[in-house]
């Protein structure tokens, strides 16, 4: 299970104008729990705090209070821990053009202390799950967004992670390579892992998740199954929530 528990995380930046450093409070008390075989949408507008938040419960940034714990590791006092049962997709893919996607899932394997030949095998898998297999031996650097997205995809899950954050997980990706993502999540889902999927597209959150979060000026709002969110607010999209949470200036 995924526990974050009040969690606070400020940052200090100079001012574009005035040069004057200021503070900025990127998230505000955030708590919400993610169980195995649940599927979690955290929601936001750039800049509401989602990236940050799902950097820290990754264990690659530490909030300033509260506490994150990942299948009972502390994301503070254990984050080698959390990393190991933690699968990341961040919108900064990392994927380097010089490599062959079966190069770059070797040597991330080796990272995670997986086996070579299940490192290979898994990596193999994955590349298939994506229809990347004819690419496994092509250099990256010829690839279009999209087949660099699914490389970073099969990077993420390559070591059996029991807890999966992704962070705008279709970006990039045509109709059909989407479609693709959305059936791995489901399949995530029967596996008992518990996933958190940051998004914009709003369809797939209604019809994926089990419960969502939306994060607005680093506070969380709602926390529910989508239902009961979009009853909650009285309306008919999650759209109309953000348009309703911008216009009340986050209070609900």
């Amino acid at each position: 299970m995924i526990h974050v528990v009040d969690i606070h995380k400020t940052f200090v930046v100079k001012d574009k104008k005035t040069r004057k450093k200021k503070t900025i409070d990127a998230v505000k008390g955030i708590s919400f729990h993610v169980k195995p075989g649940e599927i979690y949408g955290l929601l936001g507008p750039n800049g509401a705090g989602k990236s940050t938040t799902l950097r820290m419960i990754a264990g690659l940034m530490e909030p300033q209070s509260g506490s994150i714990t990942v299948f009972d590791h502390d994301a503070m006092t254990a984050s080698e821990k959390v990393r190991r049962c933690i699968g990341f997709l961040s919108t900064d893919l990392g994927v380097y053009g010089r490599f062959t996607p079966r190069e770059l899932l070797r040597i991330f394997g080796e990272f995670q202390g997986v086996d070579p030949k299940v490192a290979e095998r898994r990596g193999m898998h994955m590349l298939e799950r994506l229809d990347l297999t004819d690419f496994a031996d092509v250099k990256m650097e010829s690839f279009s967004s999209g087949q660099k997205q699914k490389v970073s995809i099969a990077r993420a899950l390559l070591h059996d992670p029991k807890a999966v954050l992704f962070d705008e997980p279709t970006t990039g990706l045509d109709v059909l390579t989407a479609k693709t993502v959305l059936d791995l999540l489901k399949i995530m889902k029967e596996e008992e892992r518990a996933v958190i999927v940051s998004t914009h597209v709003m369809p797939m959150v209604e019809q994926m998740c089990d419960r969502v979060g939306i994060i607005f000026d680093g506070k969380l709002h709602g926390d529910a199954p989508p239902k009961e969110i979009l009853s909650q607010y009285g309306v008919g999209t999650l759209d109309e929530v953000f348009f309703k949470l911008a216009a009340d200036g986050g209070v609900a």
